[in-house]
């Protein structure tokens, strides 16, 4: 299981830091309204329950890898991470309305391959079905349709934001014209040599920008409900 987190370590960071920067900018939180529940659902979008065992599998799966890699972790970086990861899985499941709409698929082909590449799902070097089996049971807490449904919605909501990313690069015109002033208003603080580094940025805030509007647009189509409170305290 840590070589699987290893593996998917830089991409579980920057999706937490892409979900925070995203309740920065538009108030995430003003999607979600709390309601009773009598279900095992942590969250709600639409018709689709993210549920509530799903959740906690995908924040422990998150703090083990931190805790392999940093040691202790803190109470209040735990209730940091709940509350991101949530929002992480809720934004998933936003942009898989979109990823519906613009008809963005993932075959069975596809998914079979993205399987067969996970290590946690390996021995030696090879996919073994045992193992795959058992991780999928014992730390996903899935049975291996459930897990396989799971992991071919992550990839469809990943492939529309990678097609969101690659919208959002600059044009060499935009780049010169953003950049120039960027120079003007930073003065000789600013040099060329700084020119990547702007340019991945400008990018990252425009994929947000894009992200925003698609989110923005699916809170006016579906409710999007939270029922983490309740689930935490048992009710």
């Amino acid at each position: 299981m840590i070589s699987f987190l290893n593996r998917h370590r830089k991409t579980l960071f920057i999706a937490t830091i892409s979900v925070f920067l995203i309740g920065t900018f538009v108030g995430l939180g003003g999607y979600l309204f709390t309601s009773r529940d009598m279900t095992e659902a942590v969250a709600s979008v639409g018709a689709v329950k993210i549920p509530y065992v799903r959740y906690r599998a995908r924040v422990d799966q998150y703090l083990e890898a931190l805790r392999s890699r940093d040691g202790e972790v803190s109470d209040d970086m735990v209730k940091r991470i709940k509350v991101d990861m949530l929002r992480d899985m809720i934004v998933d499941e936003m942009l898989l309305v979109k990823a519906e709409e613009m008809g963005i698929t993932v075959t069975d082909e596809e998914l079979a391959r993205d399987i067969r590449a996970t290590p946690a799902f390996q021995a030696g070097g090879e996919f073994s079905p045992q193992s795959y089996f058992r991780v999928v049971r014992s730390v996903f807490r899935e049975t291996p349709q459930g897990y396989e449904e799971m992991r071919r919605r992550s990839l469809i909501a990943g492939r529309l934001k990678q097609l969101i990313f690659h919208a959002a690069k600059l044009s060499p015109a935009e780049l010169d014209e953003a950049f120039a002033r960027e120079r003007q208003a930073g003065g000789k603080k600013v040099t060329e040599k700084d020119r990547p580094a702007f340019a991945a940025k400008a990018q990252q805030l425009r994929a947000l920008e894009l992200i925003n509007y698609f989110l923005r647009q699916v809170s006016s189509q579906v409710e999007v409900k939270s029922f983490l409170d309740q689930r935490e305290s048992g009710v």
